[in-house]
């Protein structure tokens, strides 16, 4: 007996733990925590082996290698970050844009787990882990705003959809790409989430002002602290980004909208006008702790835009709430609302008109340039690959299923992608909203997704944005489709009748052809949605976010921070911003290092050195003006012509630039695209021809005398200021490096060429210099010629020539290699001549060796060959 009552009383207390596990902890609480360790595994785990190789930590490129740049200098200096850099856009410096929390958080989360002091390793290990991390987060506001707006399931399978989705919002976060965009991406979701929730808690519920005025804090708690929270995500969220501020003209939009159907219909605007304030108010602190006077109304810093977006705002709307509430108590006639709403917008660009005009502050021409984000590019702009308008295969490649399969499905089966659902989501969201029922929630969500798809159409950048809304409109249809299937009937049904095995018997069987449909749908929808975007994510994470190339950089560009020299600036120092209209004073020791503007980041994070361009696309030059930059450099059709680029951004009686850094991409893969940002026509670098019975592009002659085709290509032969310093090894395996071989062939076949088709270093450095004048006398009107064989780092051997015409009874050479190797405090090349010069004169031949310092210094040395 007493066995049985201790079997009887362990029964009940395990079941008021298995009730307590129940209440705390529903079912959609375990989907949504396993969708989150999947969405983690395919961002962290898949990629690990391939960010954490050869004791190199995987970064992306471009920005990503920057921020660590940013963090570490952080560590250095905490609390005090960088803001204005000069390890960039030699001779000027740069004002910087990029958000500060981003840094903040990599580097305080370093200082927690290295307590206080934590290793290089260490710190460089959790910024490649964060922007796995915070992908993966983005699953519960998604979840969250799922629930709100539509149901619990529709959260469920949209929180599914983004975290295995392919495209541009998963390459953006994954292991390594450590720049801010899913932050930005996690933090607007974020705010949308606290706001839809904060709305959804005003809804039926009588809020005035006056509860303010009597403390009525049962009924504004809740509600407040909700708004409270969605500010706080706002002001997070433009720290992430500076332009962020933009989405707070979202928010704008819809308040105002809302305020004016809510005072038409009769009913107050007081609750919205609550949250709206407390909302706005919260995001303030937060961007004024880093605002700058200086920056004046610019939206990429933070300014007085920033000041008036969010305490601005607040005020605004506090002000249309009070205005509705003394129109409703003296029934003016409603339609003077919106009129005076139209009136006040009226006035304010008025306003703005004549500040502008009068006070010198440009606010028109700020807004004018803040909204160049959302627009469409011209130009040399339109090669940056994420500014472009989105293609056919972008939208079926990244926002997309079944395609996503990896092959090429043409008619109906492009009408499945998700870029097609969620515009009929859009549609039926918006036939719901006017011809149902009109819910603030929804409306806010549909404002949302309008916005982010017309970025879309402009600059394919903002799919990572709207890809969070495509994951949620495409679970509303899919839901939608599931419910007409049965599946929600069939789910109630279930709860309501099985509770043994015998009744789950009779349950499936007493509707067969039913459960069988609906189960074909529920296979449909997980072959459609789970496979094929599963496959694919996994596929595209399991390598990283760095191509062989990175590597190959890193190698160059670290050789190039200890042998070459100091250019006299302290890398882990912050230095002040100069006066307005001035430029930061750099001191004698320094120099530039050009390159595309691609790569410049990774000149200061890997080389410790001072790039002219740099992915910011500062310093690129060129446009109707051909100013000096890297475009107007590498497309010069003459040594001439480039050495009087490098002259013009030149300071301290200098050159602009020491070296020069290439790589086969910029040889062989995008040389026109330079081209196009100095205006030129591409038709100058390619065209097609038949060879062999088949037509294939061809490079023209344009394309090889560019100075790039003279460096690279020629490796600097017969230049004359222009000197290989290093070499990486070759890589015939990525873009650029696999066209070497052909290039080179074609060269030879259609110029009369004798290059040497084998491939080369992938990255090259060459050094600018004075060269060193030989000269002397031989008979008048011969020709001379002066040889050498340069022998590369990596054992490769080349050769170096030119040919003058005795005038006057005498020669001249300009050389820029050093026969007897490099010098203290120099340039510590490792790419060098074999021997002296032979200097050939009809039957006369000479040699010459020529020092360091002459090279350096335009030394002459004089060979007579008579």
């Amino acid at each position: 007996m007493t066995g049985n009552t201790d079997d009887l009383s362990d029964s009940k207390s395990t079941g008021n733990i298995l009730n307590l596990f129940k209440n705390s902890i529903s079912i959609y609480t375990a989907f949504v925590l396993f969708i989150f360790a999947l969405s983690l595994y395919i961002r962290t785990v898949l990629p690990y082996d391939a960010v954490f190789r050869g004791g190199i930590v995987g970064f992306a490129a471009d920005d990503a290698v920057f921020h660590m740049r940013l963090v570490e200098n952080l560590l250095e200096n905490f609390p005090h970050k960088i803001w204005f850099e000069v390890f960039t856009l030699y001779p000027n410096g740069q004002i910087f844009h990029f958000g500060p929390l981003w840094t903040y958080m990599i580097a305080i989360t370093s200082l927690i787990l290295g307590a206080g002091s934590p290793s290089l390793e260490l710190t460089r290990t959790i910024g490649a882990y964060f922007p796995g991390i915070f992908g993966a987060l983005v699953v519960f506001p998604v979840y969250f705003i799922g629930k709100g707006v539509f149901d619990r399931r529709v959260g469920l399978l949209s929180a599914f959809i983004v975290a295995i989705m392919p495209g541009q919002f998963l390459s953006r976060s994954v292991m390594g790409f450590t720049d801010h965009h899913v932050g930005e991406v996690f933090f607007s979701t974020l705010f949308l989430m606290f706001f839809i929730m904060a709305i959804r808690l005003i809804k039926g519920k009588d809020i005035s002002l006056a509860d303010i005025q009597n403390k009525n804090l049962n009924k504004l708690k809740l509600p407040g602290i909700i708004s409270i929270f969605a500010g706080i995500a706002f002001g997070l969220y433009m720290l992430q980004w500076s332009s962020g501020v933009f989405f707070g003209g979202i928010v704008a939009i819809f308040i105002i909208l809302q305020y004016i159907i809510d005072h038409m219909q009769g009913r107050s605007v007081e609750g919205l006008c609550f949250v709206s304030v407390m909302t706005f108010l919260a995001a303030f602190p937060l961007v004024l702790f880093f605002f700058d006077p200086r920056n004046s109304f610019t939206s990429y810093k933070y300014s007085y835009l920033h000041i008036l977006i969010t305490a601005g705002s607040a005020i605004f709307f506090l002000l249309l709430g009070l205005l509705s509430i003394k129109m409703r108590e003296k029934k003016i006639e409603k339609i003077v609302y919106p009129s005076i709403i139209a009136i006040i917008y009226l006035i304010g660009l008025i306003i703005a008109y004549i500040i502008q005009k009068y006070f010198n502050v440009r606010l028109l021409e700020s807004f004018a340039q803040f909204f160049t984000i959302f627009q469409a590019h011209t130009g040399g702009a339109l090669t940056i690959a994420e500014a472009s308008p989105p293609t056919h295969q972008m939208i079926f490649g990244y926002a997309s299923y079944p395609n996503n399969f990896g092959g090429s499905y043409p008619g109906i089966f492009e009408f499945v992608s998700t870029y097609y659902i969620a515009l009929l989501a859009m549609v039926a969201i918006g036939a719901l909203l006017i011809f149902r029922k009109w819910e603030p929630e929804k409306a806010m969500f549909l404002i949302w997704c309008i916005t982010m798809f017309a970025l879309t159409t402009a600059q394919n950048r903002w799919f990572y944005y709207y890809s969070v809304n495509v994951a949620l409109l495409s679970a509303f249809i899919g839901i939608g489709i599931l419910d007409i299937a049965g599946l929600k009937d069939i789910s109630n049904r279930f709860r309501t009748q099985v509770s043994t095995p015998r009744s789950l018997q009779e349950f499936l069987t007493s509707d067969l052809p039913r459960h069988l449909l609906t189960a074909l749908v529920v296979a449909i929808v997980i072959m459609v949605v789970f496979l094929p975007n599963f496959t694919i994510a996994s596929r595209s994470t399991v390598g990283g976010t760095t191509g062989s190339d990175y590597y190959l950089w890193h190698e160059s560009l670290t050789w190039m921070r200890y042998n070459t020299p100091d250019p006299g600036l302290d890398f882990d120092a912050i230095y002040d911003r100069p006066p307005a209209g001035e430029t930061f004073q750099y001191p004698d020791t320094a120099y530039g290092v050009m390159s595309w503007w691609d790569y410049g980041h990774v000149i200061t994070y890997f080389g410790h050195r001072i790039p002219n361009a740099n992915p910011f696309q500062a310093g690129i030059g060129g446009g109707t003006n051909h100013a000096p930059g890297a475009s107007t450099f590498f497309t010069a059709q003459s040594e001439e012509a480039a050495d009087e680029v490098l002259w013009n951004l030149g300071v301290n009686n200098k050159s602009g630039s020491r070296y020069i850094v290439s790589n086969a991409y910029m040889a062989y893969a995008i040389l026109d695209v330079m081209g196009v940002w100095d205006e030129h026509d591409w038709s100058n670098y390619r065209t097609w021809a038949v060879i062999s019975g088949q037509e294939q592009p061809i490079f023209k002659q344009y394309w090889y005398t560019s100075m790039e085709g003279r460096l690279h290509i020629f490796d600097g032969d017969g230049l004359k200021h222009y000197r290989l310093v290093h070499e990486s090894q070759a890589n015939p395996n990525t873009r650029g490096g696999n066209e070497e071989k052909r290039c080179k062939a074609l060269y030879n076949m259609l110029y009369n060429g004798n290059l040497q088709v084998e491939d080369t270093g992938y990255v090259k450095i060459f050094e600018f210099v004075d060269g060193a004048t030989i000269t002397g006398k031989a008979p008048d009107g011969t020709e001379v010629k002066i040889s050498n064989s340069i022998m590369t780092n990596q054992g490769r051997l080349f050769a170096y020539t030119q040919t003058a015409t005795v005038e006057n009874g005498t020669y001249r050479f300009v050389v820029p290699y050093s026969t007897l190797g490099p010098i203290p405090d120099e340039t510590n090349f490792d790419t060098r001549p074999i021997g002296p010069y032979t200097i050939t004169s009809e039957d006369v031949s000479k040699t010459v060796d020529v020092v360091e310092q002459d090279v350096l210094d335009g030394g002459t040395v004089t060979v007579d060959m008579t």
